[in-house]
């Protein structure tokens, strides 16, 4: 049933049978320890009590030359003077009791809490309901054997024992009892953050994205607030750039449409001359050439971050090759020339068609922002010919600080009034990430105005060391 429980309760009956485990387990252990070395104490003090007297009665008798039927009164009087009140001694010549200070008969032992002491002349017995603790000594007198036996009645150790037992159970029930209310209460106040967290999930659900979770500590729930909180705002700020995305999308379709049925009313109009209807028509076509390159880049956007690539072995140089042959008249425009020198050996795997839309972007993007007469760099580095980075170099306006983090987003441009003068609407560079992005690839850009910007596209070198593998087993295996 602790599966359906709630999570602080979890933590509650878990940690408290633990806790009452342990102090129960260190307890009872701490207490047989100590039972078990006051019965050695007591075995190690009876023991020495026995040898004295065994001394003590064979000098006796044999200085006064007494018999063995002395013995009783000698013993009579070590018993009251000498040893303890709860020791007792007897006397026994073979199996026939000459002396008895017990006087009880003894019974089954009672209980020994695992240390029941039976060393040949050493044993425990229960006598009147009290363990005694036995030990035999022999000694000759006069040609023959006799044997001393020393009882220490062992009541007062083990009602020591019984007593810490008692006190250890009535702690462990009051400790118990406190550790529980502690528990309850710690638990409670662990498990707050995530109770605030799935309220905040149902707020956020009910789609109120600007909610954020306080982080007041730096314990891991803490960081899973602020985690949380990173997450929402990632989420708000993904929203409101494909809102704006949506809306500047909205207008670049807008503004050539309403133009276009202007147009095309005017050609129905019987008023319209030849040369208006020239300047309809031609308006209308490049309109809607505008208008059929927006959407090819939107579907190839859409496309791309589906990661449905035809991936083959490409040489970089033709690539860039037929890149800068694509832009070379934008280029020679502005006398603006693109230098690059790749070895024809350098490769990567990848969408050849997708990679030179990339490329032509960078270089379009590098050819606008530079001056006339300037040059464009592309150069490029590799790990056993496997291309790693392509780094593509203008020296031209550069771009703003504060817009590096924005220029590869949908539809933003830094130049707003590029938009029609260059043709642009602010796809290029969100078409490019995505393709790196779908290449396994990463872009880093790098810029100072008036100084110009720096492309750095980067890919895993141990993605082409898998795909050439693959490449060589393959045709080793046909």
């Amino acid at each position: 049933m602790i599966y359906k429980m709630k999570l602080w309760q979890k933590i509650f009956v878990s940690s408290f049978f633990i806790s009452i485990l342990l102090l129960g387990f260190c307890g009872i252990f701490t207490t047989v320890s100590a039972h078990r070395l006051n019965l050695e104490k007591e075995y190690a003090f009876t023991k020495q009590l026995t040898n004295q007297i065994v001394c003590t009665l064979t000098e006796n008798l044999q200085t006064e030359a007494k018999s063995i039927k002395h013995a009783g009164d000698l013993l009579d009087q070590i018993q009251k003077k000498t040893v303890p009140p709860y020791i007792f001694i007897q006397l026994k010549d073979g199996k026939k009791l000459i002396y008895d200070g017990l006087g009880k008969a003894p019974e089954p032992l009672r209980y020994d809490f695992g240390y029941k002491i039976t060393m040949g002349n050493v044993y425990t017995q229960t006598i009147q309901d009290s363990n005694h603790l036995f030990i035999e000594k022999q000694f000759p007198f006069f040609g023959k054997m006799y044997t001393l036996v020393l009882i220490n009645n062992l009541e007062q150790i083990y009602d020591m024992c019984n007593t810490q037992l008692k006190t250890l159970f009535l702690l462990c029930g009051i400790l118990s009892l406190v550790s529980a209310l502690v528990m309850i209460i710690i638990s409670f106040l662990i498990t707050i953050p995530i109770k605030r967290m799935n309220e905040a999930v149902a707020v956020v659900t009910s789609n109120y994205y600007s909610y954020r979770l306080p982080v007041t500590s730096a314990d891991e729930l803490s960081e899973l607030s602020g985690n949380f909180n990173t997450m929402c705002e990632a989420i708000e700020n993904n929203i409101k750039n494909y809102k704006l995305a949506i809306d500047n999308f909205t207008h670049e379709v807008k503004s050539p449409l309403t133009s276009i049925i202007g147009y095309a009313e005017i050609l129905q109009s019987p008023q319209c001359d030849e040369q208006t209807r020239k300047e309809a028509v031609n308006y209308i076509l490049n309109e809607g050439k505008r208008l059929n390159s927006l959407v090819r880049k939107i579907m190839g956007f859409l496309v791309i971050e589906t990661d449905q690539l035809d991936k083959k072995r490409i040489l970089v140089a033709d690539m860039v090759h037929m890149a800068c042959m694509s832009v070379q008249m934008k280029a020679d425009m502005k006398n603006i020339k693109i230098k690059h020198d790749i070895s024809d050996k350098i490769y990567m795997y990848g969408d050849e068609e997708l990679l030179v839309t990339s490329v032509v972007n960078f270089l379009d993007n590098a050819i606008k922002a530079s001056k006339e007469r300037s040059k464009i760099l592309i150069e490029v580095s590799h790990q056993d010919f496997a291309l790693s980075e392509l780094i593509i170099r203008d020296f031209g306006s550069g771009i703003p600080q504060q817009e590096l983090n924005k220029i590869t987003e949908l539809f933003y441009m830094v130049d707003k009034s590029r938009s029609r003068t260059h043709d642009g609407v602010g796809l290029g560079l969100s078409i490019c990430k995505a393709i790196i992005q779908a290449h396994k690839g990463q872009l880093f850009i790098e810029s100072k105005e008036e100084k110009g910007t720096t492309m750095h596209i980067q890919f895993p070198y141990l993605g082409y060391q898998r795909m050439e593998k693959a490449t060589l087993d393959l045709f080793s295996s046909t």
